[in-house]
């Protein structure tokens, strides 16, 4: 099928960390033409920092095939409503944005409840739900987001889960189907193989030899267990802190943001806090480490997850350890599983004495090519025409579209 024109209305900003969303536009902008609309920021935040004056610009071309709308307000509001109301305003603007690049006919992909504010008035040809996290989980109105979501699910064309029990929560016969999280392959064959489109041999050998060591990890012991990756509140601190304890021996590094309980926790040495790293060197860091590790805490984020570092992982030939969340549990033997520290002690032991095995390297690595964007890319188009060959797109505010 002829790669139609893509307008995806964003929760993230286009230049913050790399997920979902911004890994398929940039794939659907190779050969087709994406409107990236971004949430909200407030004005005083835009004003106070110099890199975020783009915003006052409006419209702006991030790269060829793509193009960003910001959305800068007076403020802010956390609630469902608030944005919904945000964005029954700003509706004229994204179809101004719309008639100026003259898309036709769109695929719209909306990733949050309050896009429902946008169905059936942009001219769309289909309109995708794509759920990646569960959205009452930090809503203040609950009710209110949980009805937004219904109507959205009911709106939309096709409905996508990134998790499986995202997308059974979501389950319309028919139309409901689950689109995982990938590695992106092409970024970490560049930066450790020197060549997006370097096979699994020479991206194995790139891995025997991955370059330079990061400053950070020239003078830290050994072995390295790593988390890369933004810890927020979902991260099991208390795990990490029995762990690091109990095997002084380690060091673990945390690559990424972090959120108060671990900023605020008094670690041993053995733990460093690296901080945020750009994409473009995050896998040199990745590639360092000789086990790698995901301490999701029970919970909505632990039901409902499905982390592109995981994946990420793999794709370096890493072992890993995860708690057995359904996402870790989906991959097999894959990533190991363990619910208390000591289990994740055991675990790691068991990981370092696979880390160097050729075999195990390559079964990790292959698994990585095998679940990358652009096959995730493809499998979102694969959808689309199965669902536009067998029914019509519903029905819209004044009729079809």
């Amino acid at each position: 099928m002829v790669l139609p024109d893509m307008i995806c209305l964003s929760p993230n900003h286009w230049t913050g960390l790399s997920t979902s969303k911004k890994h398929l536009m940039q794939i659907f902008s190779e050969d087709g033409r994406v409107l990236f609309c971004e949430p909200p920021i407030d004005l005083l935040s835009v004003l106070g920092r110099r890199r975020r004056w783009v915003k006052l610009a409006g419209l702006r071309q991030a790269k060829e095939g793509l193009w960003v709308l910001p959305a800068v307000s007076m403020s802010t509001h956390g609630t469902t409503k608030w944005r919904r109301r945000f964005h029954a305003r700003r509706l004229d603007t994204v179809r101004r944005s719309v008639e100026q690049l003259a898309l036709t006919r769109p695929v719209v992909w909306a990733f949050a409840p309050e896009h429902i504010e946008y169905a059936g008035k942009l001219g769309e040809s289909f309109l995708i739900y794509y759920v990646t996290d569960e959205p009452t989980s930090l809503a203040r109105d609950r009710e209110e987001t949980r009805a937004a979501d219904r109507s959205l699910v009911e709106r939309a064309d096709l409905v996508l889960g990134l998790s499986a029990n995202l997308a059974e929560a979501r389950r319309v016969p028919g139309k409901t189907r689950r689109l995982r999280s990938a590695a992106d392959r092409r970024h970490y064959a560049m930066v450790l193989a020197g060549n997006e489109e370097a096979d699994v041999d020479s991206f194995i050998r790139a891995l025997e030899s991955p370059g330079p060591v990061p400053s950070e990890l020239r003078s830290v012991g050994c072995p390295l267990v790593l988390f890369g990756g933004a810890a927020y509140d979902w991260f099991d601190a208390g795990l990490l802190l029995e762990l690091s304890r109990a095997r002084p021996q380690w060091t673990f590094a945390l690559v990424g943001p972090r959120g108060r309980e671990l900023r605020t926790m008094a670690f041993p040495p053995n733990v460093i806090s690296i901080g945020r790293k750009s994409y473009e060197d995050f896998p040199r860091y990745v590639a360092q480490a000789d086990v790698t590790f995901m301490p999701v805490r029970p919970g909505e984020t632990y039901d409902n997850c499905d982390p592109i570092i995981l994946y990420e992982y793999l794709l370096c030939g890493k072992p890993v350890v995860a708690t057995p969340f359904p996402s870790a549990v989906e991959h097999g033997e894959l990533v190991r599983t363990a619910a208390d520290a000591m289990g994740f002690a055991r675990e790691i032991e068991a990981g370092l004495e696979e880390a160097r095995d050729p075999a195990w390297v390559r079964k990790r690595v292959e698994y990585g090519f095998a679940n990358t964007w652009e096959e995730r890319a493809a499998e979102s188009l694969r959808f689309i025409s199965e669902l536009t060959e067998d029914v019509e797109p519903a029905s819209r505010e004044g009729g079809r579209v």
